[in-house]
């Protein structure tokens, strides 16, 4: 598609001029004989330029003047500004000002045609780059956070107001499957930080040698392994959001080094002498009791604080009523789309079997429990044969392994989560880490950790 320049001098011939010669390039050019033509066939619907060339000095508005109100008006495209030599400082003023460069008259126009490729190139890339922005940005709207219960208005809310304090760190909690990644990119596509990078890291997935590399990068030789630098991530999300999930994995030794930078800005890279600044906003998630890891010393009390300026807790499926149908008729919504079906919602008796349910893996576990339905449905409702559960694990309102859990009232709670997780190891000997530590709420290495701490390693081999 031709790009379209706009040219507005006083005098006609400098459009003349333009417009033979750009339109032989093979533009489309609009040539202007005073900067109010412009804006009126803007007004009346023109189709907007790639590129405005405008005069300094013209009766009525001059070039800053016209640059400041197409910008008014929502023209975000590049505006060269033609000057004569002695009106060149004025014309650097006007970059200042936002211009995206100037040419000196009497025009080269060699030196407008490499202007004009460089401004036209820049333009694509900054509409890609706002075409992105506007898609995450309907891909994770305020409104994404689906639920009118009050625990997750209340968490909608509060990550609507973050929105506006784009410096300040947060601390997303709540169990496994509640939607915290979710709920952190939704935070930052609505930020004035959309722009940049979102990253993220599952702190619980790398050892701690490379969660370090990771996050701060390394220099050439640091380790056995590092053949080149590289970038942590840290600097790859300078500027833009940095999420790390599953933070109570992290070692202490780790914890103190994040607390540093989140201090003062700075880190250096692995094996590197010098320090380096990241304007990066920091958010964080676990699924564990991070208060309770204070007091039990495996995890650092003033990072805790540090982290948690703003704790967002993301309620269980379970205590969000009603909202469990409401998720599920946009989850079937979705679904409808991917395999061409017409579902319109559940039955009774499938209402009634979603209700029932303890739902530990949450909103995930419900997705998944309806990805299958809709591949198996045969009518226009789920009904409750569609849908397959595990089996309840709710005894007088209270969740259980298959049989009770009891535990005498004069012990800690220490030695009621010891008791707790050498029965679920005993039970549920055949299943795997991954299922256990997620229908417990906490992750697979910290189940591992706990199993170590608390001496169960005879309980079962694995």
């Amino acid at each position: 598609m031709s790009k379209r320049i706009f040219v507005v001098d006083d005098e006609p011939k400098i459009g003349n001029l333009f417009s033979n010669v750009l339109e032989k390039d093979g533009y489309e050019v609009d040539a202007f004989v005073n900067p109010r033509s412009l804006v009126e066939a803007l007004d009346e619907g023109s189709e907007e330029p790639d590129v405005v060339v405008a005069d300094m000095i013209m009766p009525e508005m001059n070039g800053v003047e016209l640059m400041e109100t197409l910008q008014e008006r929502g023209l975000d495209a590049p505006i060269i500004i033609m000057t004569a030599h002695s009106s060149v400082q004025t014309a650097v003023e006007a970059m200042r000002q936002g211009a995206f460069h100037y040419l000196e008259k009497p025009v080269n126009l060699e030196e407008m045609r490499a202007l004009l490729e460089k401004a036209i190139e820049l333009y694509g890339a900054q509409q890609e780059l706002q075409q992105i922005k506007t898609e995450k940005q309907k891909q994770y709207p305020i409104e994404g956070i689906l639920g009118e219960s009050e625990p997750i208005v209340e968490a909608r809310e509060t990550i609507e107001t973050l929105c506006g304090a784009s410096n300040t760190t947060v601390l997303f909690t709540g169990e496994t499957g509640t939607g915290k990644n979710l709920a952190a990119k939704t935070l930052h596509y609505n930020s004035p930080r959309a722009d940049e990078e979102f990253t993220d890291i599952d702190c619980a997935s790398l050892p701690d040698n490379l969660l370090e590399a990771e996050l701060f990068g390394y220099e050439e030789g640091a380790f056995t392994d590092a053949r080149d630098t590289k970038e942590g991530l840290i600097e790859v999300a300078d500027g833009g959001t940095l999420f790390l999930d599953e933070i109570d994995s992290m070692s202490l030794a780790l914890q103190a080094k994040l607390l540093s930078f989140l201090e003062s800005r700075e880190f250096r890279r692995l094996g590197g002498v010098e320090d380096k600044t990241a304007d990066v906003r920091i958010l964080c998630a676990t699924n564990a009791d991070l208060e309770q890891s204070v007091q039990e010393g495996s995890f650092r009390k003033d990072l805790f604080y540090r982290i948690n300026v703003v704790n967002v807790q993301l309620p269980p499926l379970r205590l969000m009523g009603e909202d469990i149908i409401w998720i599920g008729r946009h989850i079937i919504a979705e679904f409808n789309e991917e395999f061409g079906n017409e579902v319109q919602g559940f039955t009774d008796a499938a209402k009634e079997k979603l209700f029932d349910h303890s739902w530990p893996g949450n909103v995930r576990e419900l997705r998944n429990v309806l990805e299958r339905a809709m591949i198996f449905v045969s009518g226009d409702r789920i009904d409750a044969e569609d849908l397959t559960l595990a089996p309840p694990r709710r005894l007088d309102g209270r969740e259980t392994l298959g049989n009770e859990f009891q535990f005498p009232l004069d012990r800690t709670l220490q030695d009621v989560e010891k008791a707790y997780i050498r029965q679920t190891l005993e039970v549920r000997a055949d299943d795997s880490y991954a299922d256990i530590a997620e229908d417990l709420g906490i992750s697979k290495k910290t189940l591992w950790d706990k199993r170590k701490r608390y001496n169960l390693d005879e309980v079962v081999e694995r």
